[in-house]
């Protein structure tokens, strides 16, 4: 069977990776949810699955997988052709409340690389001595089992995160980016613009006398 037209323009499936500068934290869920992960810095993350069932989930496998990372990453199938009968154990609404000591910083939802910064208000008006504290949070890994939501027990669940204080200076320092409008309002001789013609892709290079007379 010949190869599809298109994959040799798919990318390959790789995992979420650490960026500099993040501290990466790996646990396994043992002691059932809600479940709480600390970050450093006095600022924790507790993992939570609002759902508002009981019942249902003592009747479910303990080892049924109830939410993945791997359904992120995986490929998504196409549509069934008759649609399929509602199930329990499924997308789940799971999500990490961002805490420092009793304040609330913020509400993550779990998605495999999602980055957010908590609190993602701006500057608190309340700077100063118990300001909060700005961090940031990259979403890695999971994988939850409904054992786990029941209570405590040694199910293979486990989650991965990685976080950054977000509220340091940099150590190097540089120009600030140029505002978009006035770089629009640059001399032509400074900018560098391209034109689409009808029929073919054509650049023009706006230089300035003296870089002319170089390329010449």
């Amino acid at each position: 069977m010949p190869p599809f037209p298109i994959d040799r323009y798919l990318l390959p499936e790789t995992p979420v990776e650490v960026p500099d500068g993040f501290t990466e934290v790996r646990q396994s869920l043992t002691a059932g949810l809600p479940h709480r992960v600390e970050l450093g810095a006095g600022v924790h993350a507790v993992l939570i699955l609002p759902t508002g069932l009981a019942r249902q989930w003592l009747h479910t496998d303990p080892l049924a997988v109830v939410s993945t990372s791997a359904d992120d990453l995986a490929p998504r199938p196409a549509p069934p052709a008759t649609p399929r009968p509602p199930v329990l154990v499924g997308r789940v609404p799971l999500r990490l409340v961002v805490r420092q000591g009793t304040r609330i910083l913020g509400s993550v939802p779990l998605a495999a690389g999602l980055r957010r910064v908590c609190p993602d208000a701006g500057p608190s008006s309340d700077a100063g001595v118990g300001a909060p504290v700005a961090v940031e949070l990259l979403v890695l890994t999971w994988l939850l089992h409904a054992g786990t939501v029941r209570g405590s027990g040694d199910y293979g669940s486990s989650i991965a995160l990685a976080w950054r204080r977000a509220d340091r200076a940099v150590d190097q320092f540089g120009p600030p980016p140029i505002n978009e409008f006035v770089w629009r309002r640059r001399p032509p001789a400074q900018r560098v613009e391209s034109e689409l013609g009808p029929a073919r892709l054509r650049y023009r290079y706006l230089l300035d006398k003296k870089l002319r007379r170089v390329l010449r």
